[in-house]
């Protein structure tokens, strides 16, 4: 039984068994990273991070790409981004990430990947818990999205995901009733896969382990728990098939 991302995460924070420095190091830049990459992370965060404007974009396009594993050309980096581990993180040409998105790829389990032409909307989380996560070419995510990938999660070309949903996440196990569900982690039944060209209304909710077909829509509001056939519009709580495109 294997703890899931989120509680790695509080185990981390509270082990004493190390120094709060390595422990801060670990968790925003990575376990393996030296110390001079955390420095150069905080200066280029103070010095760009925030900074409104056309000059903020510009210094952010320069301080930032020595943080990440790959990035492209024409990238735009708004202010207020949050990232860690982002030596895990692969982003490619003509991307644009919003203001105040948070990017955390979570050493070990798998990274981040953002196709070419690919838009990220303000205030949306990215984070690989366990699994990879995986957005193709011509994605746009709308605001406030939370995409969290314990068993992987992988997003097709020219992909419509609409505001506020929420994809991924994994299960918690729950057996035993003499332990807090938190400490006994959490599994997946599989990735979530969303097709090319589908469209997730807003608000919509795609949970662990299932497919989304290519070209299908989810109605604004509908809870995803069961595979979805290509070119299906489906709707409701569960999400149910109601035609086909």
């Amino acid at each position: 039984m294997s703890a899931g991302g989120g509680t790695r995460f509080q185990e981390k924070l509270t082990d004493r068994s190390g120094s709060w420095s390595r422990t801060y190091r670990d968790l925003v830049v990575g376990p393996e990273a030296s110390w001079a990459r955390l420095v150069y992370f905080e200066i280029a965060t103070l010095l760009a991070g925030d900074l409104p404007g056309a000059l903020g974009l510009g210094l952010r396009r320069i301080l930032f790409r020595p943080l990440f594993g790959a990035i492209g050309r024409r990238v735009v980096l708004g202010r207020g981004l949050t990232l860690r581990c982002a030596r895990d993180i692969r982003i490619g040409d003509d991307v644009w990430i919003d203001e105040r998105c948070s990017l955390n790829a979570m050493t070990g389990a798998g990274g981040i990947a953002i196709g070419n032409g690919s838009l990220v909307s303000r205030d949306t989380i990215l984070i690989s818990k366990g699994g990879p996560l995986r957005l193709g070419e011509r994605v746009n995510l709308g605001a406030r999205c939370l995409i969290s990938s314990i068993g992987g999660v992988e997003i097709g070309d020219c992909a419509l995901i609409a505001g506020g949903c929420y994809i991924g996440g994994g299960r918690y196990h729950m057996a035993d009733r003499e332990r807090s569900i938190a400490s006994q982690g959490t599994y997946s039944e599989g990735p979530v896969a969303i097709g090319r060209d589908a469209w997730i209304g807003a608000h919509a909710v795609i949970l662990d382990g299932v497919r989304v077909g290519r070209g299908a829509v989810v109605a604004a509001g509908a809870v995803v728990s069961k595979h979805v056939p290509d070119f299906a519009i489906v709707a409701g709580i569960p999400a149910r098939e109601l035609k086909e495109r």
